[in-house]
């Protein structure tokens, strides 16, 4: 009897240090949401007939993720679009140089893709999961030898995400997501996201290779950081829809 007790107070000793769903999620959002950012990424799209396509873009974000901007620079045929995410992604709008006009991207419309990428504008200004979805701590997982947090996150409104279930696995030491699985409407798997090559930027565990692989249809792409900067000054008046025009 004081044997099984003591095993019951020991477990649940245990139990107390254990973190919660909330207390991860929070962990991953301070890692990946510095005061600011600075990067110059290489977005590459694999077809599923072989083909590639390559753009050079940077990618800004000012208030932990509140507010961000993406700029593409090459090719010609796109230079200049920009893409300005707010209020920590419910709010979008776009600029096109080809057609010198800023249109904001309607709900159903986030669901589109970017720039004939595997991501979405709902997947470019997804910041906090917990906004449009219920998660739960489902166990812990091995993923490349890397021991995870496994979270699924299904959704509070069907009709306002794209998604009908995430699973999110989360390095329990680095506190950063490095594999997610998307569920279509029938609740098929429908892309996988990969973090790749995970290192330290300043204070910040930062992936140098994002992939999005949509399982669906063949295809995927690659998001290579090729420099961040993080916490540095940046005038605030970039994210803006004036700021789009210039």
């Amino acid at each position: 009897m004081l044997r099984s007790a003591l095993s019951f107070l020991l477990i649940a000793a245990l139990a107390g240090f254990a973190l919660t769903v909330d207390e991860i999620l929070d962990k991953v959002e301070a890692n990946e949401n510095p005061q600011t950012s600075r990067a110059e990424m290489t977005q590459i799209v694999h077809r599923a007939d072989g083909r590639k396509n390559v753009s050079k873009l940077m990618s800004y974000s000012y208030d932990k993720g509140d507010k961000g901007l993406m700029e593409y620079i090459t090719p010609a045929r796109i230079k200049g679009m920009k893409i300005l995410t707010l209020n920590d992604g419910d709010d979008i709008w776009m600029y096109s140089p080809r057609t010198s006009r800023v249109r904001k991207i309607a709900s159903h419309q986030k669901k589109q893709s970017v720039n004939n990428s595997d991501f979405s504008y709902e997947d470019m200004s997804m910041s906090d999961t917990r906004a449009d979805y219920t998660c739960s701590l489902e166990g812990e997982d091995t993923k490349d030898g890397v021991a995870c947090y496994r979270i699924a996150a299904v959704p509070k409104d069907p009709d306002e995400v794209l998604y009908s279930k995430m699973m999110l696995w989360v390095d329990t030491k680095k506190c950063i997501g490095i594999e997610v699985h998307y569920f279509d409407e029938n609740g098929e798997l429908w892309k996988k996201l990969f973090v790749k090559d995970v290192e330290k930027a300043g204070k910040y565990w930062t992936a140098k290779s994002i992939e999005m692989h949509n399982v669906q249809k063949g295809t995927k792409t690659i998001m290579q950081m090729d420099k961040i900067e993080n916490d540095i000054d940046l005038d605030a008046s970039m994210f803006s829809e004036r700021y789009l025009r210039k």
